[in-house]
């Protein structure tokens, strides 16, 4: 199974985004928009992982969460991966890098490099990606020089995520949820 430790967002997070989104849908043109159901901050991307991990990964969930604290996180800016000029991903996210984001994914890449997963070769960036290009486009021209109007993310749960790939798009289904302090 398709497995990735992520933070949920709130429905008026997902609605905000949307209304983002829908308003850049027009001058990107064609691309893979995530519906607005499938909106989340990617905590570590597991990938396919065997049946008989996955009660190693619950453990890592639980013993994670009981270890972190709440805490506020804002989705400020748009932009792209690999870069604006060339992007592949369009996504929203954070102006300032946050300590707090970054020790939590610190937290579950020690815990899974220890399963024997390999390194993450990216650094934590807390986004929520909006569309997926196969053509790079250049985002410079349209991307907003105000803060973006979406509401601040309380973060107080992580969510072992199945991802299932279908042709209409991508399924996710939280196989299980923990809040932050137990």
């Amino acid at each position: 199974m398709r497995l990735f430790f992520c933070i949920e967002l709130a429905e008026d997070v997902q609605e905000a985004l949307a209304q983002v989104a829908k308003r850049f849908r027009v001058s990107l043109g064609d691309g893979s928009w995530v519906p607005p159901e499938n909106y989340h901050l990617t905590v570590r991307f597991l990938g396919e992982v065997p049946e008989e991990k996955l009660s190693q990964l619950l453990e890592v969930g639980k013993k994670v969460a009981q270890e972190a604290k709440p805490f506020v996180l804002a989705l400020e800016v748009l932009g792209g991966f690999p870069q604006p000029k060339a992007a592949r991903v369009f996504w929203a996210g954070s102006r300032a890098e946050s300590a707090e984001f970054r020790k939590l994914c610190q937290q579950v890449e020690e815990a899974v490099q220890a399963l024997g997963f390999p390194p993450e070769k990216k650094e934590p960036l807390p986004h929520v990606t909006l569309a997926r290009f196969k053509t790079p486009k250049d985002l410079r021209p349209i991307l907003p020089k105000e803060s973006l109007a979406v509401p601040e993310i309380l973060v107080e749960r992580l969510t072992l995520m199945r991802s299932e790939l279908r042709p209409e798009g991508a399924k996710y289904t939280p196989v299980a949820s923990w809040r932050f302090g137990g």
